[in-house]
């Protein structure tokens, strides 16, 4: 492969980034984990002090990084959030000035398509990373999250997760279950695949109802990629007994709009999902960690 000046210069510093941050290769210190055992293993044990680094053992090819607070996540983060998924802001790389007065999510959740465009962009513009989001370029890169095509990123296989030390115990179980289903979903293509069907399956007063959710969380729905992925994870984020009273309390939130929408589509498309991860994996709504998920508001 032959790489222009600047890409070459980048992936220097990328390697001195990650020779000084992690020591070795992402994919080789990465512990191939339970989620329950990722909650258990206390910062001690990290191989860095400010985060620890993981792969789900269920789907390997995700990477989980468990972030000593909201600080260093919002360095390593909340540029990629902005840029990917909030309202009013998709497609910017915001600089550090600008992100300093604001926060991104509390957990955060990412695949290849999106972090390539992300990286393709700062390399474009010749836009100045943090060190904390060159150290996640080395992670991507190692771990096979992306890869290299010419002078640009392409996508590789997988993705990233992040919860933070900062959030509460009880907090943190209700984040790292919700982010888990964006994981089974960035790492199977079936299960995707049938994430799209589903959501195309909707009436257009469905989709509508789950983009004013999105967008009442700060997300910008009118990306169908987002929408598909979120309306997917806060379905199965909880027991499916448990979605219909979660999104009544949604439609009071509406003052009452969208009533339709909770009694009848939302417990189905639930129980689609349900059905799905049963069937492919043995994983069912709200139960990724070992005592199962309650409904909370994920960020």
């Amino acid at each position: 492969m032959t790489l222009s000046l600047p890409f070459r210069r980048l992936f220097v510093l990328i390697s001195v980034v990650a020779a000084c941050a992690l020591g070795t290769p992402a994919h080789a210190a990465a512990r191939a984990v339970s989620l329950d055992r990722l909650l258990a293993t206390p910062p001690s044990a990290w191989d860095n002090p400010s985060f620890g680094l993981y792969r789900w053992d269920r789907f390997p090819s995700i990477f989980i990084v468990d972030t000593a607070d909201f600080q260093f996540q919002d360095r390593m983060f909340s540029r990629l959030a902005f840029f990917l998924e909030k309202r009013g802001f998709r497609g910017r790389l915001l600089g550090n000035s600008e992100l300093e007065a604001m926060h991104g999510w509390n957990a955060h959740d990412y695949g290849p398509q999106g972090l390539a465009s992300f990286f393709n962009a700062a390399q474009r513009a010749g836009f100045a990373l943090n060190p904390e989001e060159m150290t996640l370029l080395s992670l991507l890169l190692d771990g096979g999250i992306l890869t290299t095509n010419r002078d640009l990123f392409a996508p590789g296989t997988g993705g990233i997760l992040s919860i933070s030390r900062s959030s509460s115990p009880i907090e943190r179980r209700f984040l790292l279950t919700h982010e888990s289903f964006h994981g089974i979903f960035f790492a199977s293509p079936e299960y995707r695949a049938f994430c799209f069907r589903l959501w195309d399956s909707l009436g257009p007063r469905d989709r509508a109802f789950f983009t004013r959710f999105l967008d009442e969380l700060g997300y910008d729905g009118e990306s169908r990629y987002l929408a598909v992925n979120e309306f997917q994870a806060y379905l199965m984020q909880q027991p499916v007994r448990l979605a219909p009273a979660y999104f009544e309390r949604v439609v009071r939130r509406f003052g009452g709009e969208g009533s339709g929408v909770s009694e009848a589509s939302i417990p189905a498309a639930a129980h689609a999902l349900d059905a799905f991860l049963g069937s492919r994996f043995a994983i069912r709504a709200g139960e990724t960690l070992a005592d199962g998920g309650v409904t909370v508001s994920r960020r």
